[in-house]
């Protein structure tokens, strides 16, 4: 019987599928019950018998049930997806190069068959056409026009989920789709896909699709030709935005890249946005814009560790607008957080010898001002003694200061001080160290 069948699988692929199902039986095979040909189909499907599977699974297909009394977990959309497998696999078998190709049309057609039954649901019509397209490249071959079919299911999973599509095999499916329609030179075809995939791709899948922005639209001129209608059009239309953002960088616009960036922030009001913008006006030494936007990222997050860096960058910013009270208060602020962190040491130490620099602009340097020194050397010490990873950075800055503290003639004869001995560092050396308010050890 099985020598039987499998001759009747021959002569039923021979010609096409959908001709044969105008004649097929809608009962099972042998006069068996449907659930005892359901489990010799299945028997022989685990097995990889799969001609012998074969008849026993045509009859689904012509018939269609929806239940297998006695088989509560049976699915139709199973079986045509395991009914394509066979197909394949003896397709896979065959020398005749005629036979493998009637085998491989038949699994098409049981594939566009569960599409056009099962496709309602947007997860099964991904699935499927997943499935479909990496059919039509594995047997492009047999297929007319296979590779670009292939290419065509796998842009339109991009439609469905581009989240779900761009994190299939590693980014390969992306890069087959997207490398397809740029070779096609569909220009607006390609800068479609881009605008649908680009939100949800980060890491190597972002890079990729900026490549293939750069290479369909060309040079910045080119770039900046093709979006700056679109915001006219739709001055809300983000992704162009950004777009005109990386042009406008490489050609160095940086008045046109300020106000795109503006833009950026006002319609995507995130973290992110407002740190571009801080470090942009940072780079520029527009201190007192970066102040504003350091501050607008600090209320758009919750995360310790951003706002520990962020008041550690306000603190530099009030240093440079010397404003050195201001800029104390963002160090401690960093502190709070983490007082193991050794740069927000440093940046303390940095602001007391600013302070120095600040209080002796407009005369020499004294014994009295000498004394801010060793609080400062004190923060750097205290900064490699709680993180070691700034140990050389300290090293560094150490003995710039230990060179100019108070030598023997300052600290005994015109200071009046002992070694160990402790002494204020705040309006009692000089009014303009009196945000300091601390004090240090002599020696």
């Amino acid at each position: 019987m099985k020598q039987l069948i499998t001759l009747l699988g021959i002569l039923f692929v021979s010609t096409p599928l959908i001709n044969a199902q105008a004649n097929c039986q809608e009962e099972p095979p042998s006069g068996l019950s449907p659930l005892a040909a359901y489990s010799i189909f299945y028997e022989n499907y685990r097995s990889g018998d799969y001609e012998f599977a074969l008849d026993y699974g045509r009859w689904m297909i012509c018939a269609k049930p929806e239940k297998l009394e006695g088989n509560p977990r049976f699915s139709l959309l199973t079986q045509y997806e395991r009914m394509a497998k066979i197909y394949q696999e003896i397709a896979r078998s065959k020398e005749d190069p005629s036979e493998k190709a009637a085998y491989v049309d038949s699994a098409r057609i049981i594939l566009n068959e569960a599409l056009e039954l099962f496709g309602d649901d947007r997860k099964t019509e991904f699935d499927l056409t997943f499935s479909r397209g990496r059919f039509y490249q594995q047997n492009y071959n047999n297929i007319d026009d296979g590779l670009q079919k292939a290419y065509n299911d796998y842009a339109k999973l991009f439609e469905l989920n581009p989240e779900r599509a761009i994190s299939l095999g590693d980014g390969y499916y992306l890069r087959q789709a997207l490398n397809n329609i740029v070779r096609k030179g569909t220009k607006e075809e390609a800068q479609d896909f881009i605008d649908n995939v680009k939100p949800h791709a980060d890491g190597e899948a972002l890079a990729f699709i900026e490549e293939k922005q750069q290479e369909i639209l060309g040079s910045p001129e080119e770039q900046i030709a093709y979006f700056t209608p679109l915001i006219e059009k739709n001055p809300e239309n983000l992704d162009a935005w950004k777009a005109l953002e990386a042009a406008y960088e490489d050609l160095d616009d940086r008045e046109k890249l300020n106000e795109v960036k503006l833009k950026i922030n006002e319609l995507e009001p995130t973290y992110e946005s407002a740190m571009d913008l801080a470090e942009f006006a940072r780079s520029n030494a527009d201190y007192q814009d970066a102040v504003k936007y350091y501050n607008q990222a600090m209320e758009r997050t919750n995360d310790d560790s951003e706002k520990k860096d962020l008041y550690l960058r306000l603190a530099d910013m009030h240093i440079n607008l010397e404003e050195l009270a201001t800029a104390k208060g963002y160090v401690q602020d960093a502190l709070d957080i983490d007082a193991n962190d050794g740069r927000a040491y440093i940046k303390m130490a940095t602001i007391y010898g600013a302070a120095v620099t600040q209080c002796t602009e407009d005369r020499s340097l004294e014994a009295s001002d000498k004394v801010v020194y060793w609080l400062v050397i004190d923060y750097l010490n205290k900064a490699k003694q709680v993180d070691p990873s700034v140990a050389n950075t300290v090293n560094r800055q150490m003995s710039s200061f230990q060179d100019v503290t108070p030598n023997s003639e300052d600290k005994f004869f015109t200071l009046n001080l002992e070694n160990g001995q402790t002494i204020s560092v705040d309006g009692s050396l000089n009014s303009c160290y009196s945000f300091i308010n601390e004090s240090t050890t002599v020696r």
